[in-house]
């Protein structure tokens, strides 16, 4: 029996099924649709999808405008507008979200006309798409919904509102801040952190840190911090004593932007948290303290290094990085002794790497090079190579470019990458020959975080137009052969997954009508045990878990990419999406959400969500690992 928790996450997966188009249960000739499919994974629009956007069948010109949605060809504008009239909805609500997903301005009329479609989607839909435009002319027509009677046009214009962040719409969305539907109110209150208007909003939002919905007060929270002004330290401090870890966590978060750094009771309130039951809470907590008192000592010094000194043995390996972090901002070279333990010896190649991260800030002294050199050989860690480099790079001492160079001719194409951006940091533009034949001979059968990272060091030192030239001569050869079995087009018959962690299971519903490729390639990849052992390599309190890097570092893939899948769902709490380096360079990586975040839909593919395990999902911390997945038939 799922817990009330997870009642209301499959809720919410239901509500974003529902919103999805009817065209994913819709048959279409075996034929044509495989048509449609290898088109669209090929990026081709002629003449296939021109073609069969004006279909007989209402089925194949909705399924064919997805697809040219998925181009985001600007264009395909004016063959999608025709769209917009379809005598069927299905059709006028995925040309709507083809247009979304383009975004160009152009749209911009044809779709304020589909706000009264007769169809309620089609309306919300375009609502949807006009803040995706980020054209502000659109804006009086998006503030008009947010006085609708249907609660999802109000809560999706003031999604609108924060993608078009106009000023102009200040004064309406204070109007609605105290919306009957909390799904509402939320994003009302989300939406108004985009304008920077402390005196009016501050005084009217403050009053939900009381509200019924934790989503509210989590949000609440947020937007009180982005209006950086120290009129909301009191409420933010109040807000540090609530339960729910997500309030706690922006409140935190939110001191960081808004709080005057002076501040006693912030310092205390933060030091104390370092003790809380919950690691996302300590962790968050530390890295506060760190950019708070990088400064000149202050009466509250002296509780906070003594909080951070004890959290150099926490349990958890991100919290012990961050505190050390944080000994290090706050008192430079005199706590290098008191942190070396964490940064040499710590049995977390993420404790280790994330203090490792801190000495960025530190002085150049002479015996930071030899310490760094000794994390080079590949012997390490490759994360823990990996960061060496880049601060090398970032502290730039005398003598360390020659290590670096020499490090273009490594076996790890991740470790290149990595010596490639230190090198660009350290503007050294002698580098740029070995560089371009680091690209030429590496890059193109590198993963896209490597290859753009060796790329963009050549656009630093020698320019866009020569980098850009070495990409055109080799471009990348890590994709698939493209070949097609003769089901591509149909949907995985998968049900789900069980994730099996040590802190309990996590259970997925794949998404495999609105994502059929993406699903195949990671049951393809489980059904291998290519997960199986994988570290969740980032977590980010309130924010994600992610997992699929064969090498830990956040920068690894399975040699081969996959396109993107844009899609109508949402993503609220336990949705499970690609991870990306850009449109297109998914492969293995994967992340699962733990709140709504909505400025992530139709950028990232969703292809699964949560339907059991969202108490083990929030208790994941940096370094867990998934001792298997398994499929299910």
């Amino acid at each position: 029996m799922p817990t009330r928790p997870e009642r209301l996450l499959l809720a919410c997966a239901s509500a974003c099924l529902l919103l999805t188009s009817a065209v994913a249960r819709a048959a279409i000739p075996p034929a044509i649709a495989q048509t449609i499919a290898v088109a669209e994974d090929q990026r081709r629009f002629k003449p296939d999808l021109e073609k069969l956007l004006t279909h007989a069948d209402p089925a194949v010109r909705a399924r064919a405008a997805r697809a040219v949605g998925r181009l985001q060809d600007s264009t395909t504008v004016d063959a999608l507008r025709p769209l917009l009239d379809d005598a069927k909805a299905e059709v006028r609500r995925e040309a709507v979200f083809a247009l979304g997903q383009i975004g160009h301005a152009s749209a911009r009329p044809a779709l304020e006309g589909r706000l009264a479609d007769r169809d309620g989607e089609v309306g919300a839909l375009a609502i949807e798409a006009l803040g995706k435009l980020g054209d502000k002319a659109a804006t009086p027509k998006v503030i008009a919904e947010l006085s609708s009677s249907v609660a999802t046009r109000r809560a999706a214009a003031a999604m609108a509102l924060w993608r078009l962040a106009d000023s102009t719409a200040l004064e309406p969305l204070l109007a609605r801040e105290q919306d009957q539907d909390p799904e509402t109110r939320w994003r009302v209150i989300y939406a108004l952190e985009k304008i920077v208007a402390p005196d009016r909003i501050i005084p009217v939002v403050a009053r939900h840190l009381d509200d019924e919905s934790p989503w509210v007060r989590a949000y609440t929270a947020r937007t009180l911090g982005r209006q950086k002004s120290p009129r909301a330290t009191a409420d933010l401090l109040r807000a540090l004593q609530q339960r729910e870890v997500p309030v706690v966590v922006n409140a935190i978060r939110a001191l960081q932007f808004s709080a005057d750094t002076t501040c006693a009771s912030c310092a205390t309130a933060l030091a104390r948290l370092l003790g809380h039951a919950h690691p996302y809470v300590r962790v968050t907590a530390a890295g506060a303290l760190a950019d708070r008192f990088a400064r000149p000592s202050t009466p509250q010094t002296p509780l906070v290094v003594d909080s951070l000194s004890a959290h150099l043995k926490d349990i958890d390996p991100a919290t012990r990085a961050a505190a050390a972090r944080s000994l290090l901002a706050i008192r430079g070279s005199e706590a290098v002794d008191q942190v070396r333990p964490v940064l040499a010896d710590d049995p977390s190649v993420y404790a280790r790497t994330g203090v490792m991260s801190g000495l960025r800030t530190l002085p150049k002294e002479p015996g930071w090079l030899p310490f760094l050199r000794g994390r080079l050989g590949p012997d390490r860690p490759l994360f823990e190579r990996m960061t060496a480099a880049e601060m090398i790079g970032a502290r730039g001492e005398p003598g360390s470019a020659e290590l670096l160079r020499a490090g273009l001719a490594d076996s790890s194409v991740l470790y290149v990458a990595s010596c490639a951006s230190a090198l660009a940091e350290m503007k050294d533009s002698s580098s740029v020959s070995l560089l371009a034949g680091a690209y030429a001979a590496r890059a193109g059968d590198a993963d896209p975080d490597a290859r753009i990272a060796v790329r963009d060091a050549l656009r630093d030192l020698a320019g866009r137009a020569f980098a850009d030239s070495i990409e055109r001569v080799h471009p990348s050869r890590n994709a698939e052969p493209a070949t097609y079995a003769a089901d591509f087009a149909e949907a995985p018959k998968v049900r789900g997954a069980i994730l099996h962690t040590a802190r309990g299971n996590i259970e997925l519903a794949f998404d495999s009508r609105e994502a059929p490729q993406t699903v195949k390639n990671f049951v393809k990849l489980a059904r291998r045990g290519y997960f199986d052992g994988k570290a969740f390599h980032r977590v980010v309190p309130n924010f994600v878990i992610q997992d699929g890097d064969p090498t830990g570092t956040g920068s690894g893939g399975p040699g081969y990419t996959i396109r993107c899948e844009y899609n109508m769902l949402r993503y609220g709490p336990g949705m499970v999406g690609m991870a990306l380096s850009g449109k297109d360079t998914g492969g293995s990586q994967w992340f699962i959400t733990h709140s709504p975040q909505h400025h992530l839909d139709g950028r990232y593919t969703i292809f699964a969500h949560v339907v059991r395990g969202m108490d083990v999902v929030g208790n994941i911390v940096q370094g867990d690992a998934i001792g298997r997945v398994q499929i299910l038939d």
